[in-house]
């Protein structure tokens, strides 16, 4: 079994370097079924090839890797190929970092992914977190070309907060390994971005950078998020403002993500032409905020794979001066409301906190003038 298995790494390592024309010093055996090379070795390979190669030295008597009927599913891959990102002269088969994704290629031809990923500890953690977990990377998966097969923590040989995901590749034919890889990739940035992020300024910023919009199927409204299911219409622009004011007043700040919605089973989302409403936005932060809250973020943010090009849009509210509070709604300078966050809501202040607001900048501005 052993030297049946020991063929197959071998294999994908003689197909890169026969795709590369020459021996590869970056293309190493890691273990008899796990090919290691640097992305510059393997990125542009055809995955057809990388499937050909690995086949061409696979035994059908293999009972690991052989299917356990006509229409069934073997027990492992045949082998798998891991990358590193160090070029071909930093590149060393025990020194050089991983990429936590694995290309696996099975005996019938098949081609899937395995990604590893950060999460909660499995052993304190309630089962709904994994579910949640499925539910985002599902949602995810069907804009990606893939198929998630499951969500698991293997403590055989993992440490209890590291989780895998596989993916089944729907079209290998249609990628080289680094389409594959970067793909992995953007996964399990989903993936931890929405399992252990909660909307706070830093994923907030990681979600603006990233752009995989589905990590926000994982959170839920905090003192630092909102949810809006569609974007605020004439009627809604003050209850938005509100929204604004609250966490310009706060301590962290916040973020709105228009184009969600929160529920029992957790968040949805509801893309929208995104891009359509910018304006109408900065224009609400504009004309019903005073002061105007500092360095606001509208940024319209795509659904991958949407074929009517809409997304979400997140509003990002980074903590203010305090010598700016309190941020107050008004309508056309008649009225004033104060508003600041309560747990995962925007709670409309009364007359006496407004009050005391002014009373208290007046004492500041008389104390620095008998200075």
């Amino acid at each position: 079994m052993t030297s049946e298995r020991a063929m197959s790494a071998q294999d994908i390592k003689t197909g890169i370097e026969r795709f590369r024309l020459g021996d590869r010093s970056d293309v190493a055996v890691l273990y008899p079924d796990v090919c290691f090379a640097s992305l510059a070795a393997v990125g542009d390979m055809p995955v057809t090839l990388l499937v050909e190669s690995v086949l061409a030295g696979w035994h059908p008597e293999s009972q690991l890797t052989a299917p356990t009927s006509s229409d069934g599913r073997a027990p492992f891959p045949v082998a798998s190929l891991v990358v590193s990102r160090d070029g071909p002269t930093q590149f060393h088969p025990e020194l050089s970092n991983r990429e936590p994704v694995e290309i696996q290629v099975w005996a019938d031809g098949r081609v899937s992914l395995e990604i590893e990923f950060q999460g909660a500890d499995v052993t304190t953690v309630a089962a709904r977190w994994a579910a949640t977990a499925e539910r985002v990377l599902e949602s995810w998966s069907t804009t990606q070309g893939v198929h998630l097969v499951g969500v698991f923590n293997d403590r055989a040989r993992s440490l209890p907060d590291v989780w895998n995901a596989s993916f089944s590749v729907t079209n290998p034919q249609d990628h080289v390994v680094r389409e594959l890889v970067e793909l992995g990739e953007r996964a399990l940035r989903t993936a931890e971005l929405s399992m252990t992020g909660w909307g706070g300024e830093d994923d907030v910023r990681r979600l603006l950078a990233d752009g995989d919009v589905h990590a926000v199927l994982g959170w839920a409204p905090s003192v630092v998020l909102e949810f809006w299911p569609t974007p605020p219409d004439a009627t809604q622009s003050s209850s938005f403002a509100a929204d604004v004011c609250a966490f310009a007043n706060g301590v962290r700040g916040g973020a709105i993500v228009i184009g969600a919605q929160a529920g029992p089973e957790g968040a949805g989302l509801q893309p929208f032409a995104a891009e359509d409403h910018v304006v109408a936005v900065q224009r609400i932060l504009r004309d019903q905020l005073f002061p105007v809250p500092e360095r606001v973020a509208v940024k319209p943010l795509p659904v991958t794979g949407d074929d009517d090009g809409r997304g979400i849009l997140v509003v990002q509210i980074p903590p203010q001066d305090e010598l700016l509070w309190p941020f107050v709604v008004h309508d056309r300078g008649e009225h004033i409301t104060l508003v600041e966050r309560a747990g995962a809501e925007s709670i409309t202040r009364g007359v006496a906190a407004v009050h005391a607001a002014l009373s208290a900048g007046t004492a500041y501005l008389r104390g620095n003038a008998r200075e």
